[in-house]
Parts: C-alpha cells; structure tokens; sequence
C-alpha cells in the first residue's frame, strides 16, 4: 500500500530531499530541484510524496506563485506506480492549499484529462505570468531551469493551464 501525504517529521526532511534528488537524477526527463528548496517545502507542506515500504515513489509540488495561486511540478511516479491512483492522491492533498493553480505540461493526453477529471482550464503564457504575478516566468530565468525547458521544448510546444477551486 502506497501511502501519500505532505506532512513528514522535521528530523526526516533531508532524507526525504536527498531520495527524491538522487531518483530524480536517473530520469533526465525530471528537471532539477536544489535540496534546500525540496526541504523548504517539506517545511511548508507543499511536496506531496508518495512512499511504498519506506521508498520514495513518487512526488508533486507546489511552488508559491503569488497571491493565492501556486504552481504545481516537479511532478514523478515511479513507472509501476502510474496507474493514476497515486497522483490522484498528490493532486488532490496541493488543491488544498490555495484557491487558484497553474501548471504547465508538453502531453496534450495529459493536459485535457486534467481539464475533464480536475476543471483545469487552458490558458496562454500571458495568463499564467498574470495570474501568477510574474513569479512562473521569473522561476525559469535561472541557467539549470532554462536547459531544462529548452530540452522540453524541442521535442513539443507547452500547454499552459490553470485551476480555481469550484465555487470562487
């Protein structure tokens, strides 16, 4: 059994950073996250992690992103673990701590199951820096970031969505 949650204890934190940095490692396709950020949001409660037998397999975050809006990424699930039960469980623990959310992905599959099963909603990259106050362009002008979209978008074109929770 597969246990979800974003709450962990203090004493766990750079364990927790230093699983997930060295997974992340061995997929290239995961972009990089500094371990003093990943415990800064162990701290806020904004990484959901997903373990299996005290194994890291699987992780979500939730970057603040200006005024009630955060940004979801830094999204993993072990192969064996993507039957979608897993992320639904990390989803629905980050919808929980603000009313609006961006998040951008390069899947169109993925992108409009988000908008059928979450009311997602497309938007274009002048929306997201709008509603996210500039902070969703100002994360990607660091080097390590900007390879790691250049990589992303060579091979497809990004799909900007945000979510506002029902009845706002």
């Amino acid at each position: 059994m597969v246990d979800v949650a974003t709450r962990f204890p203090v004493e766990m934190h750079r364990a927790l950073a230093e699983q997930i940095r060295s997974i992340a490692r061995e997929h290239p396709e995961v972009s990089e996250r500094s371990a003093r950020r990943l415990v800064r949001a162990l701290r806020q409660e904004r990484l959901a992690i997903a373990i299996d037998d005290s194994r890291v397999v699987g992780w979500f975050l939730s970057e603040g992103s200006g005024v009630a809006t955060h940004e979801l990424g830094y999204l993993f699930v072990e192969r064996r673990f993507r039957t979608g039960e897993v992320f639904d469980r990390m989803l629905a623990l980050l919808l929980e701590i603000e009313s609006r959310a961006v998040a951008v992905t390069f899947r169109p599959a993925f992108a409009a199951w988000l908008e059928r099963s979450y009311g997602f909603e497309r938007a274009s990259l002048g929306g997201v820096v709008m509603l996210s106050r500039g902070t969703f362009l100002l994360r990607r002008l660091t080097p390590a970031r900007m390879a790691a979209v250049a990589r992303h978008t060579t091979a497809a074109s990004p799909i900007y969505l945000t979510w506002r929770r029902p009845g706002l």
